[in-house]
C-alpha cells in the first residue's frame, strides 16, 4: 500500500512537472479518490481475510475460520478488527476532503500529503494488526512509513505555509 503511494506520488511529480501542471492542484482533486480506494482496499482485506489483528484477549473481535491465515496463524481467538477500523477512518477522511473541497487554501496544504491524515490513524492501528513483522521499537513497516511520511507532510505544510506567507509580503 505505501509502496503504491510513494509510487504514485512520484509519477504525479513527474507528470505535473512534463505536463507544466500545478502539482498542488492535482493533488487537491486525486485526494479524495486516493482515500476512498483505500477504504475500499480495506473492505477487500476483511473479506479476503489476508489482514488482521492480533488477539484481544476478550470475547470481543473477529474470529476467522479454519483455513484462513489468521486462523492458522492465531485460531479460534477473538481477533482486534484493525482493518475494519482503519476502512472507517478512511470513508471519514473521504468526507472531510470531500467537505473541504471548495477551500483550496485549507485542503492545498493538507491533499497532496494525503497521507498525513491517515497516518496517524494507520500507526496506531498497525499496534492492534497481528500479520505484519515488526522490526526496530517493534514496529512494522509501515509504522516506520508512518514517521516518515507524517515528517515530510509537517515539512510539505511549512514550506507551503512560508511560500505563501512570501508571496503575500511581495504584493
Amino acid at each position: 500500500m505505501q509502496g503504491g503511494l510513494i509510487g504514485g506520488f512520484a509519477a504525479g511529480l513527474i507528470y505535473c512537472w512534463r505536463k507544466k501542471i500545478n502539482f498542488w492542484e492535482l493533488a487537491d482533486i486525486m485526494a479524495p479518490a486516493i482515500i476512498f480506494g483505500q477504504g475500499v482496499g480495506r473492505i477487500a482485506c476483511l473479506l479476503n481475510r489476508d489482514a488482521f489483528g492480533s488477539p484481544t484477549g476478550s470475547n470481543f473481535g473477529l474470529v476467522y475460520p479454519p483455513g484462513t491465515i489468521a486462523y492458522e496463524t492465531y485460531g479460534s481467538q477473538a481477533l482486534w478488527p484493525a482493518e475494519v477500523w482503519e476502512g472507517q477512518w478512511d470513508f471519514v477522511v473521504f468526507g472531510i476532503l470531500l467537505i473541504l473541497k471548495n477551500r483550496s487554501c485549507l485542503a492545498a496544504l493538507y491533499s497532496c500529503p494525503i497521507t498525513s491524515c491517515t497516518r496517524w490513524d494507520v500507526f496506531f492501528l498497525e499496534m492492534l494488526r497481528g500479520d505484519t513483522p515488526r522490526y526496530l521499537f517493534h514496529l512494522t513497516a509501515a509504522q516506520w512509513t508512518s514517521i516518515i511520511v507524517i515528517l515530510i507532510s509537517i515539512g510539505f505544510i511549512l514550506w507551503n505555509d512560508l511560500s505563501s506567507r512570501k508571496t503575500r509580503s511581495i504584493q
